[in-house]
């Protein structure tokens, strides 16, 4: 029997899912020590998906410096990897306007946060002379529509009196005209994918502000004004839907620019690094998670890993700390789901390495329970 071990993602960054995979590692063994046993990381990485990539097919860091969401110097770095024989950038997003950065943020930080590093990161790519591109949006604290980052590739973005709208600030607070022709310019011979979705970032973080009804529609209404000017410059169509956080999102910034949208990125990580075929390569799949709730379900990792062993009628069964919703909501998506919460524990001050016996444990006692079932029927 083949089991797959998949972990996955947990909002306390005190839980590795490296380490919840090793403990159900060791319960899997402990059970059936001949068992071919695999385990594929999905996540666990401040730099997201790249550093899946570069785990599963290799690949090279470069580092640069880069201004984040409120225009501090940091440091930064996107993989080189080589996907289809085509040396390619992939560029994850968080680290430079996700929402780590806007902790003890002002509302007037985050009304003036600008997108502007995630186009040093694109420019830093092209110069480089890379022609494939891959940017991984994931949450987002800037509310510029993604202006910024066409800024830093060379957009020129006017107020309403014709002055140059300087770098650092948002640009979409007195965005009046745009002019991408340099930006078309630099990517002429460029093709960027923009994939969608893959955060590393669970939960909303308390110790922050947010922008008020009155920001925020302030906002909205001028990007649906600059994107109708772009729209009759450019022939483009593009239409950034009202109360949709389209301010806060880049993927229409890059539709402007031509760029290929994908809704599910870790359908296209799972192709690029052969996921896939490890999946159905495997009898049992097992993934963990911190909690099956209605927000973890929609994580596109759970779903997709999921929607492949459905294809191939694999036993699939997911470890998580605790339910918050109802059971029957998803039982139709795995084989079974087990709680490792069999003691109480404080949430602001877990044990570590009782979590990690929980797993486990559990793992153990779901090896057993198969191999008597295996043995049974045959």
């Amino acid at each position: 029997m083949k089991f797959l071990i998949a972990p996955g993602k947990y909002d306390d960054s005190r839980i590795s899912s490296k380490n919840v995979g090793q403990a159900i590692y060791s319960g899997i063994s402990r059970a059936l020590p001949d068992a071919k046993i695999v385990t594929m990381p999905v996540t666990d990485s401040k730099y997201g998906m790249p550093a899946l990539v570069a785990h599963t097919i290799g690949g090279r860091w470069v580092d640069l410096p880069f201004f984040d969401a409120f225009w501090q110097n940091k440091m930064g770095r996107y993989l080189l990897t080589n996907i289809d024989s085509q040396d390619t950038a992939i560029i994850d997003t968080e680290q430079i306007v996700g929402p780590d950065l806007a902790i003890s943020k002002s509302r007037t930080d985050l009304f003036h946060a600008t997108s502007y590093g995630v186009g040093e990161f694109i420019v830093d790519a092209v110069t480089s002379g890379l022609k494939e591109i891959v940017i991984s949006l994931g949450k987002a604290e800037t509310f510029d529509g993604g202006l910024g980052a066409l800024q830093a590739m060379g957009a020129k973005i006017y107020d309403e009196s014709g002055d140059l709208i300087p770098e650092g600030e948002n640009p979409l607070i007195n965005g009046y005209e745009v002019d991408l022709d340099d930006v078309y310019t630099l990517l002429r011979k460029v093709n960027i994918t923009v994939l969608l979705s893959y955060s590393t970032s669970l939960k909303e973080n308390n110790d922050r502000d947010y922008l008020s009804e009155t920001q925020k529609s302030f906002l909205e209404d001028n990007l649906l004004y600059v994107t109708e000017k772009i729209n009759q410059k450019y022939n483009l169509d593009i239409h950034p839907m009202p109360h949709s956080d389209s301010i806060k999102t880049l993927a229409g910034a890059f539709a402007m620019i031509k760029a290929r949208i994908s809704r599910s990125s870790f359908e296209w990580v799972a192709n690029v690094t052969g996921m896939d075929e490890t999946i159905r390569s495997a009898d049992v799949m097992i993934t963990d998670t911190d909690e099956v709730s209605s927000e973890s379900m929609h994580d596109e990792i759970l779903f997709h890993l999921s929607k492949i062993a459905g294809y191939s009628k694999m036993p699939t069964f997911v470890l998580c700390n605790n339910f918050v919703d109802n059971f029957e909501d998803y039982e139709q998506l795995f084989t079974g789901i087990f709680s490792t919460q069999m003691s109480n524990y404080s949430h602001d001050n877990k044990d570590e390495q009782i979590i990690f016996e929980h797993y486990e444990s559990i793992a153990n006692q779901l090896a057993r329970t198969l191999d008597a079932f295996h043995n049974v029927n045959h």
